[in-house]
């Protein structure tokens, strides 16, 4: 409590509210996790309702996750200088509004414009809620209000895919056309959380609090958008010179914003990512790996909504409904890993990311020769085993070889690069998965060919782009296990 600032209301605000504050805070933080994933069984609603090319789906995933992850510490400085009640409400309600227009939105690059609202928003609410929970609770009952929040996001990130399958087939959404729903369900629920935060949340601030750094927000935001969209967009346009040369100019502004975060550094002031932590071998190590394994979760379950979806003809609730063991195996995972570890200690974290990458080996092969869609399965659920362990144990590898004092720091960084990596994920993976898939779904819909044929093609596509998967899994193994090992 010695670094933060309570507002007199929240210090005369009794302990019994905090537990109706937490489920405040909470249900924001549930709904922007949400919307990390519940995009993906709507994809074939979504093209067919705005007649989008696969670019502008992939803008409409990435446009989310690159927001999040540019403004995110900027957010988290919001809330110290302005107070955190204050920017969790304005967080949600620009997430809330974002949402409304996105199940409004009329035309493709409409939606990926809120897409991008909605990321600012989570951008700015995220923050406050871990803030707010460090500053509400004390002793045991934090420790028990950071494991609800871990469930919580555990819970969304898991479930979305199948409440987004039967949100589409709920006999209501017909009324405003399907994929809506997946955005505008989040209106009443932002809703709800405003009014239960102003009434139960506390304010407080830092009581001297970072600077903005938006120079370095901006430059961030310009070299990843530089870097991600021509490549999408290029892949469609039959890579022009500009699809290969704006990637390589983003080069440029990185090295731009690597200049300005140490020039921040060393006036002493705080930067959106502190330079001096990546002269910490292994907490580098750490964060690269952090990085793969992300880009391979988001883009695996892209491939694999897109292969049930448009290569074997099942509707969003049915693929929604492919993932449930998943997401039960995720529970058991993330339950199972901290005793593990405390047994076997951080080979814990790498047998979870070797289950994961033989899950999807053995998926993309059953996708190859064509294995029922039940037998797909039984890999998912390695997958979610695997995912469980791996995302409660990696954060506290990385952080382990950092300094007390760098430590949120770090965390933020970390953050920061598990969003950037869902967006680097999609965007890859996408472009390799809709090449391969090549003529197969063009502007004027399928070419003419039986149903196995066209299962068969895009089991083959899927199996082929799935190889950086397996890829970037491997590698993050290899690091994980260097960054691990160096520590020690």
């Amino acid at each position: 409590m010695s670094t933060e600032s309570l507002s007199a209301a929240g210090v005369a605000s009794p302990a019994k509210r905090h537990w109706p504050a937490l489920a405040a805070l909470l249900t924001g933080n549930f709904v922007t996790i949400l919307d990390l994933f519940i995009v993906n069984v709507a994809i074939p609603d979504i093209r067919a309702g705005l007649h989008t090319s696969f670019a502008e789906i992939q803008l409409v995933m990435v446009g989310y996750s690159a927001a999040y992850a540019v403004f995110l510490l900027n957010g988290a400085r919001l809330g110290d200088l302005f107070g955190r009640k204050r920017m969790f409400l304005a967080g949600m309600a620009l997430f809330t509004l974002a949402s409304a227009l996105c199940g409004l939105a009329t035309t493709p690059w409409m939606l990926i414009a809120m897409r991008v609202g909605q990321g600012l928003g989570a951008a700015i609410l995220m923050p406050q809620v871990m803030a707010s929970l460090r500053v509400l609770f004390d002793g045991d009952a934090r420790r028990r209000a950071f494991g609800t929040m871990g469930a919580v996001q555990g819970v969304a990130a898991s479930v979305s895919q199948i409440i987004g399958g039967w949100l589409i087939a709920h006999p209501l959404a017909a009324e405003v056309s399907g994929w809506r729903a997946v955005f505008l369900v989040n209106v009443p629920i932002g809703i709800v959380a405003i009014l239960a935060a102003r009434a139960f949340v506390a304010e407080s601030r830092a009581p001297v609090a970072a600077r903005l750094d938006v120079h370095g927000a901006v430059a961030g935001a310009v070299a990843l958008a530089m870097l991600l969209v021509p490549i999408m967009q290029g892949r469609e346009s039959g890579w022009p010179w500009w699809s290969w040369a704006v990637p390589l100019a983003s080069l440029l502004v990185f090295r731009h914003f690597v200049r300005v975060e140490q020039a921040l550094s060393a006036a002493g002031r705080v930067p959106i990512i502190e330079m001096a932590l990546f002269r910490n071998r292994s907490f580098v190590l750490g964060v690269l790996a952090i990085f793969l394994f992300y880009t391979a979760i988001s883009s695996y379950f892209l491939a694999l909504t897109i292969l049930l979806q448009f290569g074997r003809g099942l509707s969003a609730l049915a693929a929604g409904l492919v993932f449930t063991p998943a997401a039960i195996a995720f529970f058991t995972g993330s339950l199972t890993a901290p005793r593990l570890a405390e047994r076997i200690g951080q080979r814990a974290l790498l047998l979870g990311v070797a289950i994961f990458a033989v899950g999807m080996v053995v998926l993309a092969g059953m996708a190859q020769l064509g294995a029922g869609t039940a037998w797909l399965i039984v890999p998912l659920m390695l997958n979610g085993f695997g995912q469980g362990m791996v995302i409660p144990l990696s954060l506290n590898t990385i952080l382990s070889g950092v300094e007390t004092a760098q430590a949120g720091m770090g965390a933020g960084t970390v953050t920061t690069m598990q969003a950037v990596g869902n967006a680097v994920g999609v965007t890859v993976v996408g472009v390799l998965l809709f090449s391969l898939l090549g003529q197969v779904e063009g502007a004027n819909g399928a070419v003419a060919m039986d149903a196995a044929t066209h299962a068969a093609h895009y089991g083959h596509a899927f199996a082929l782009a799935t190889l950086y998967n397996v890829g970037a899994t491997i590698l993050s193994f290899v690091l994980f296990w260097r960054a691990w090992r160096r520590h020690a």
